[in-house]
């Protein structure tokens, strides 16, 4: 019974290992967020008022000469060519699109909040057939249901991953306890005790400490320290309790920084993925 129960709680576990692998890579490789190579963070394919098509940047190819860059991208084996013309301050303007020579209409201005805030850009009029824009569609499936998602689906979807995470180290931490759950519950509480003392000493205003000759450098200096140094001292004294201790309350409270301290830090890390795909602003 035991060894069944082992092994269904193995196969959970890798299978939770891959959905959240999975979802990782997928905001890594459709990640909105406009660069050197492509300043633009996508193009929408408006057919009409109900169907609209994503394109990721990815596809796009991009030349820049000293106040112009062109890009483009091949669309049901025919090029879509978009041009920009840039200011000193690298922003775009003047959008113009061209489908295999024929002139279309680009509009501009949506702002993707990405780690580098970067435009996405809207073109009407291609002449493409609804299995066309349908194939376009599946082509590129991941960026167009990313984006029909709402930002308040994306974190419920984030906060479900996050409780699996927490239920899933505590189920173990609890039946199948190891060196590998202590060290993982005494990094798990000090994460969870820097992210505490960081939200706290952030919040500070800098009028209530400069008073006390603190200048705003040292100020952001004592929350970065006092944070990191309450973190490590938390994972310390998790550490040294557990080390040794095998009874009730050291296994309930292995349990406890496991479980909570997982659900913490998945949470955290798809927050910071989410924000820095350019899929949540």
């Amino acid at each position: 019974m035991r060894r069944t129960q082992l092994f269904v709680s193995r196969g959970l576990l890798g299978l939770w290992i891959a959905l959240f692998g999975a979802l990782l890579f997928l905001l890594v490789f459709e990640a909105r967020g406009g660069g050197i190579e492509v300043p633009f963070a996508g193009v929408a394919i408006k057919a009409d008022a109900t169907t609209i098509v994503h394109l990721p940047n990815r596809i796009f190819t991009c030349t820049e000469t000293e106040q112009q860059f062109q890009c483009q991208a091949d669309i049901q084996g025919r090029p879509l060519v978009m041009t920009f013309e840039s200011s000193s301050n690298s922003e775009l303007r003047s959008c113009q699109a061209q489908y295999d020579g024929n002139s279309l209409v680009c509009l501009g201005g949506w702002v993707d909040y990405a780690p580098v805030l970067s435009e996405s850009f809207e073109i009407t009029g291609l002449e493409l057939s609804p299995q066309q824009l349908n194939s376009l569609q599946q082509q590129y499936w991941a960026t167009n249901k990313l984006l029909t998602l709402s930002d308040s689906k994306l974190i419920r979807i984030s906060v479900w991953f996050s409780i699996a995470t927490g239920m899933m180290a505590a189920y173990f931490a609890w039946f199948y306890p190891s060196r590998w759950s202590k060290g993982l519950a005494a990094v798990a509480g000090g994460f969870v005790a820097y992210q505490l003392a960081w939200s706290n000493l952030a919040s500070v205003q800098y009028t209530t400490v400069t008073p006390y000759v603190l200048t705003t450098t040292n100020w952001d200096r004592i929350v970065s320290g006092g944070s990191i140094a309450a973190g490590v001292l938390v994972m310390v004294i998790v550490a040294l309790l557990l080390r040794h201790r095998t009874n009730r309350v050291a296994k309930t409270l292995m349990t406890l920084s496991n479980g909570i301290g997982s659900a913490w830090i998945a949470g955290y890390i798809l927050l910071l993925m989410l924000l820095g795909s350019g899929f949540v602003d």
